[in-house]
């Protein structure tokens, strides 16, 4: 039969066991830390520069925030984010495309605006054929802030992804950049 553990024994293998109890929820800890964190470095608000079409000028994409507000009158999601060319003077045009892919029939919204036929298809595409309906930008080596307010439909789910497009006066893409809400 075994004999009972002095009171000097039994506190030393509480203190062991609850060491070894600390350590193991560090461990977990850094392992969930460890596995979460590249998902979100594959997040659409982590995503890298795009890469511009060949001959396209660059441009540079910094400190986007969204915001979602609720009033009396409905609710309106707020995007905001800056853009600067990095060497060159360039006219632009920016559209904001907020969408949710999830729902059926799929939930979008554009700024600014667009009437019947406008750049934005029925389906929430863009289309690169008149980029004049887009807010006019003059993009330089300092960061211009662009801020798109766009109306929530209240019996809606909540738009999930903003694009921001960034189109030169002929129509070409020189931006398109994905950002999660």
């Amino acid at each position: 039969m075994a004999r009972p553990l002095s009171r000097r024994a039994r506190r030393a293998l509480n203190s062991v066991a609850y060491g070894a109890l600390v350590i193991l929820v560090i461990g977990l800890a850094y392992l969930t830390f460890a596995v979460v964190r590249p998902q979100r470095a594959g997040s659409p608000h982590d995503a890298g520069p795009t890469v511009p079409p060949p001959g396209a000028p660059a441009i540079e994409v910094a400190g986007f925030w969204s915001r979602r507000d609720k009033s009396v009158g409905g609710e309106r999601l707020t995007v905001s984010t800056k853009l600067r060319a990095p060497s060159d003077t360039l006219s632009a045009y920016v559209y904001v495309l907020v969408r949710n892919d999830q729902v059926s029939p799929r939930l979008w919204a554009v700024w600014p605006p667009q009437g019947a036929g406008g750049t934005v298809s029925a389906g929430g595409h863009l289309r690169s054929t008149d980029p004049t309906t887009g807010q006019a930008v003059t993009l330089t080596t300092r960061w211009t802030r662009i801020t798109a307010t766009l109306d929530q439909p209240a019996d809606r789910p909540p738009f999930d992804t903003a694009l921001v497009y960034v189109l030169s006066p002929k129509g070409d893409i020189l931006l398109v950049r994905p950002f999660a809400l």
